[in-house]
């Protein structure tokens, strides 16, 4: 990879709101959360990013937006969303 690439894949990176990815995740209280629900965030990660590059680029600054970041971690809107989500017939 060339420098030129790596500049433009950072700029990039930092356009869709990766460069406050670990600042968010450190508010992020994961200990909170019991490990049935803390193995469902991980699944969606996981998926989140298995699927990163063919998401719209909205897609992808919402998924990074600190301020709807912030306001979807509340413990109680994730645990009643993990909650459904378990109960759908999707898992």
């Amino acid at each position: 990879m060339t420098q030129s690439t790596g500049v433009n894949a950072q700029e990039r990176w930092d356009d869709e709101g990766g460069s406050q990815l670990a600042s968010l995740a450190k508010s992020f209280a994961i200990e909170e959360y019991e490990e049935s629900e803390r193995r469902i965030l991980a699944f969606l990660g996981a998926s989140i990013l298995s699927l990163w590059d063919e998401l719209p680029l909205d897609a992808r600054q919402q998924v990074l937006n600190r301020q709807s970041a912030q306001a979807a971690f509340t413990k109680s809107a994730l645990k009643a969303k993990i909650a459904r989500l378990a109960t759908d017939d999707l898992l």
